[in-house]
């Protein structure tokens, strides 16, 4: 009896912890995505080499390349995964189900606690309590009805 308690509460874990990594990867990705950029807006660098008193060869002209970091293609595939884990959070769950959405995908970004309860006008702690019963019943409704589907997404 101990083990199937032992295993259940062992998968319940899993599926939790997996969540945080998921959320946590896919709001360090959006960092790495892509901005738009307007390209018929020259930077200034441009701008200086279109006027005629200013060369490559001057003294102090320099243009250091732009470190430029993308994101990998499993980070890609945990994005798509956690807006599918995002959109699994309805009224099922929670009474305001876009209130927790926001929560998560905070708490995904490196927000504290206290940073997210100043943007939406919560204690610190009620964010955090919002917090882990929030990823409780996401991590039940996971067990329960799809985690045959999620199982192969959870693999690390």
């Amino acid at each position: 009896m101990s083990s199937k308690i032992e295993h259940e509460v062992n998968v319940y874990i899993k599926v939790r912890k997996n969540i945080i990594l998921i959320l946590n990867d896919a709001g360090s990705c959006e960092r790495f995505l892509s901005k738009p950029n307007n390209n018929r807006v020259p930077s200034m660098y441009q701008l200086l080499e279109d006027h005629d008193g200013y060369d490559k060869r001057d003294w102090g002209y320099y243009i250091t390349p732009k470190l430029i970091l993308r994101a990998t293609p499993k980070q890609l595939t945990n994005y798509s995964t956690a807006i599918d884990l995002l959109l699994m959070i309805d009224e099922s769950i929670s009474d305001d189900p876009l209130l927790m959405r926001k929560i998560l995908w905070l708490r995904a970004t490196r927000n504290s606690y206290t940073a997210i309860g100043k943007y939406l006008i919560y204690h610190r702690t009620t964010i955090k309590r919002m917090y882990n019963n929030i990823l409780d019943k996401l991590a039940n409704k996971i067990i329960k009805e799809s985690i045959d589907i999620y199982d192969k997404k959870f693999t690390y």
